[in-house]
């Protein structure tokens, strides 16, 4: 390891353990006593500070005015860092998968903050999570989830699981965003902040905090719903899809959409 990487380590470090730290303090002393704006402008400028600490750039293109409020979101995911790519733009409810909550002190944050939790593979459990879904979309909130179901090196784009589009479904007049996000050292693309395979959140942390030039690209796709579908796909009158044919056809359609970037 190089004296520049070690430089790195030896400030950045620190100074992220010292935001976290705040991060946990914040959550279990402010959190509930703030107002919901003030929790937005918190968790901004938190997801901000993290990732100018771990030297990562963000760049946003597509959608100049964002996402709508209330609004499903789907993204591909690379990496823990996605979370706060995502939150330093506006306000989100993920949908993450249950293993998470054990996540050393990110699981504590992300549970802190209201993220619905889903045991994968669980027919019960997606019913939770659907009720508890439409129950954000009435009060206003924006929620997003991985349709990968894990994480991929950044390179290309995993098949999709439709089973959430469940939520389409259910309220077709509800906003649909896809979003990509892809991540860059020197302009080109990196792997760098991929967590995949054996590696521990730690070393994902580390290779992330010791490697200059990182930058994360956000893009956020046109709007769509399901209520639209049938002229979204094609320009002929059509039978409306059945229900799972319909979760599939919004499924295939936002990853087109993530895939095109």
């Amino acid at each position: 390891m190089s004296l520049v990487v070690w430089a790195r380590l030896a400030w950045r470090l620190p100074l992220l353990a010292c935001l976290v730290l705040a991060g946990l303090v914040w959550a279990v002393a402010l959190l509930p006593v703030l107002g919901s704006r003030m929790r937005t402008v918190v968790m901004r400028a938190f997801s901000r500070a993290l990732l100018w600490i771990c030297g990562v750039r963000l760049q946003r293109t597509g959608e100049a005015q964002g996402w709508p409020s209330p609004c499903l979101l789907v993204s591909n995911h690379i990496s823990w860092i996605d979370i706060y790519v995502i939150l330093a733009q506006a306000p989100v409810i993920f949908i993450a998968k249950s293993e998470i909550r054990s996540w050393p002190v990110i699981g504590w944050l992300v549970r802190l903050t209201g993220t619905i939790f889903i045991e994968r593979g669980s027919r019960h459990a997606l019913r939770g999570v659907l009720h508890q879904a439409a129950t954000r979309f009435r009060q206003g909130e924006t929620v997003l989830f991985f349709p990968e179901g894990t994480t991929s090196d950044g390179l290309g784009v995993l098949p999709f699981h439709s089973n959430l589009f469940s939520l389409a479904e259910q309220n077709p007049s509800l906003p649909l965003c896809a979003l990509t996000i892809r991540y860059s050292q020197h302009g080109r693309p990196s792997t760098i902040p991929a967590y995949i395979g054996d590696m521990t959140l730690l070393e994902s942390m580390r290779a992330i905090v010791a490697s200059p030039g990182l930058s994360a690209h956000c893009h956020i796709h046109p709007v769509f719903r399901a209520q639209d579908w049938p002229v979204v796909q094609t320009q002929e009158a059509s039978p409306r899809p059945s229900p799972r044919g319909l979760r599939q056809a919004l499924s295939d359609h936002a990853r087109g959409l993530i895939e095109s970037v």
